[in-house]
């Protein structure tokens, strides 16, 4: 089953606006089988028809996204209109819609609408309209002998209660086994997107699985299985849970890496403070992130050179015997966080960004140290060459990992 979707309008194909629609209807139907194709095209008639041309040539549904105000720049239903041969002709059922919102809205009677609101109560001869509840800018309909062809305005959130409501729902109608496949998907963070195909291959994919998709995103993958409700499709996804299970952080796909953390944290009744070095303030913007996260976020710092570290509590002895950039340093650091805050856990992170060499060590070297309710303190050791904006991330990441390791490890005791 293919599916197309061509995006019509200026300000995207020229880079002035993201286009969002199709993350929506790939985040309905890609993991279901359907093959996508996507165009963007400008608001020339010759590329709309186009672009119109060639999905119909190699796609069973089309759907159309943009185009369709009042402004002169807003072609797509004139497109349509000689594309398929029909003649505009105006909808009296949209017009009198139309005069209801803006009475709605106004709080007057209307008799009639403006000249420019009729331009879109205008649609080829025999169009099925498509109702929007969330904006002026109806949708339509057309279908040409097997193909099925949806026009609906570009503006997001109007664009997805529109394909919701109505698109989506025809393509159930016709399509309901498509929607009968079992999906799981995993939020890993720890493992490489080729580490993991490299483990599913190990476990052996059985004929109930129909797709595995792999979606990096540093420093995570996501990884989405698709299958039939079949016995060997679950035991493989319990198989892959047992392999890779260290590094699944959420079986949500609504659910962040800090999200999990912040889940853990106000479950465990624990509060959190940080002392930054190198990742200038990543990490406590990760952990601020989450709305609520004063509920157990005590404060930071950021203690970028030697001095700023000394002042915190780290002592000149450390720094002048083992340097900055040291287990030593890192455990001082959260030490002194924890006492600074009173905080149950505090988080530190002291290393080398690059791109030059810091007290004699390579750029990429980093040290997190991490203070614990008992008041035992810990360092951890890691050397990744990434480049200066990557490494702080994946400094963040790995702090708040050895801290959702130390509260799932401890949980329930």
């Amino acid at each position: 089953m293919n599916i197309a979707f061509v995006v019509i309008g200026e300000e995207i194909i020229s880079g002035l606006t993201d286009e969002k629609n199709f993350k929506k209807v790939a985040s309905e139907l890609y993991d279901l089988g359907f093959s996508l194709y996507l165009q963007v095209v400008g608001d020339r008639k010759e590329d709309v028809k186009f672009a119109l041309d060639k999905a119909e040539k190699f796609s069973d549904f089309i759907i159309c996204s943009g185009g369709l105000g009042s402004t002169s720049d807003d072609i797509t239903r004139k497109v349509a209109s000689e594309y398929f041969s029909l003649p505009l002709k105006q909808y009296e059922e949209a017009v009198e819609y139309m005069k209801r919102r803006l009475e709605e809205r106004s709080g007057r009677k209307y008799d009639d609408i403006p000249d420019y609101l009729k331009i879109q109560c205008s649609f080829p001869a025999g169009a099925e309209i498509i109702p929007n509840t969330k904006g002026s800018a109806f949708g339509f309909k057309i279908r040409k002998g097997e193909k099925n062809f949806y026009f609906l305005p570009g503006v997001p959130f109007e664009f997805s209660a529109m394909f919701d409501e109505f698109v989506l729902e025809d393509i159930k109608k016709l399509f309901p086994n498509a929607f009968k496949y079992e999906k799981a998907v995993f939020k890993i963070f720890g493992l490489t997107e080729t580490q993991i195909e490299n483990h599913i291959e190990q476990i052996g994919i059985p004929d109930s699985v129909i797709r595995i998709s792999y979606f990096p995103s540093f420093p995570e993958v996501m990884l989405r299985i698709i299958g039939k409700k079949h016995e060997s499709f679950f035991e493989f996804i319990e198989k892959v849970k047992d392999t890779i299970g260290d590094f699944i952080y959420s079986d949500d796909v609504n659910k962040s890496f800090k999200d999990v953390v912040s889940d853990f944290l106000k479950r465990r009744g624990f509060s959190i403070s940080v002392a930054e070095s190198f990742t200038g303030g990543e990490l406590s913007n990760m952990i601020t992130d989450v709305a609520g996260a004063s509920s157990y976020f005590k404060g930071a710092k950021i203690v970028y050179t030697a001095d700023a570290k000394i002042n915190l509590g780290v002592s000149k002895d450390i720094i002048e015997r083992f340097g900055t950039v040291s287990h030593e340093c890192a455990r001082e650091l959260a030490r002194a966080a924890k006492s600074k805050f009173k905080s149950d856990i505090a988080l530190s992170t002291t290393g080398v960004a690059g791109p030059d060499k810091l007290e004699g060590k390579n750029p990429g070297l980093f040290y997190i140290g991490v203070a614990y309710p008992d008041n035992k303190v810990e360092s951890f050791e890691f050397f990744f060459n990434i480049g200066r904006k990557n490494l702080k991330v994946l400094g963040a990441y790995l702090a708040l990992k050895i801290v959702l390791d130390f509260l799932k490890k401890t949980d329930g005791k």
